[in-house]
């Protein structure tokens, strides 16, 4: 497995997204209550014109809020949310609305470089994705990768994994029943899986029987 702490996060961005294009966005010293982890995601990821994260949205400094003692900085379109608590800044709390925090799994440090990872998948220069792909065909597809070793999630549902390499990155999950109360399906996976290069992803042309959703760059 890939260990996260060897994943340098400006070098991957960089890697990914090409060379940074603005100045680095210094946060001002009222600021210095951020964790570092956060503080220096903040920092690199101002050094890029285009979002690199459009799955979820990280509020501004000056926008994270308090919450029952906690420090939200991260929302996704529906209800979930992340949070830090001031008391030990370095723990991620995952909740929702109307539901108790729960402690993630990964510190924060390691939480950021996750998020920007399964970012990525998504906003590849080449995508494809499909709902339900039988366990079977799993191994070929993700034969060219390596799972990274992150502590895991709740969100969107657990058991999501990461595979990446160079050029790939994979995010497979269980693949969701049709009919409520939408468990997982058994056999079945889901799979987001982007590359960094026009044709990384023409080895997939290989695997039949699969219903791939086929797109191209995500808009700035």
């Amino acid at each position: 497995m890939i260990d996260p702490a060897s994943i340098n996060l400006s070098k991957f961005l960089a890697d990914w997204y090409g060379p940074p294009d603005k100045p680095t966005r210094q946060l001002p010293a009222d600021y210095s209550w951020i964790p570092s982890p956060l503080a220096s995601w903040y920092q690199v990821s101002s050094r890029w014109e285009r979002s690199l994260v459009t799955l979820k949205k990280f509020y501004k400094p000056e926008e994270i809020k308090v919450t029952e003692g906690m420090e939200i900085f991260l929302e996704d379109p529906g209800e979930a949310i992340w949070a830090f608590n001031p008391d030990s800044p370095w723990d991620v709390y995952e909740g929702q609305l109307y539901t108790p925090w729960e402690k993630a799994r990964e510190p924060l440090n390691e939480f950021l470089i996750h998020n920007a990872v399964q970012e990525a998948a998504y906003n590849a220069t080449s995508r494809r994705s499909c709902d339900e792909v039988e366990l079977g065909l799993l191994q070929s597809i993700l034969t060219p990768m390596t799972e990274v070793a992150f502590g895991g999630w709740r969100w969107p549902r657990p058991g999501h994994r990461i595979f990446m390499n160079s050029t790939l990155i994979a995010d497979i999950g269980p693949a969701i029943e049709e009919v409520e109360p939408w468990g997982d399906k058994p056999g079945y996976v889901s799979i987001q899986i982007g590359s960094s290069t026009q044709t990384g992803l023409a080895y997939l042309d290989e695997i039949h029987a699969i219903d791939w959703v086929t797109s191209g760059h995500r808009g700035d």
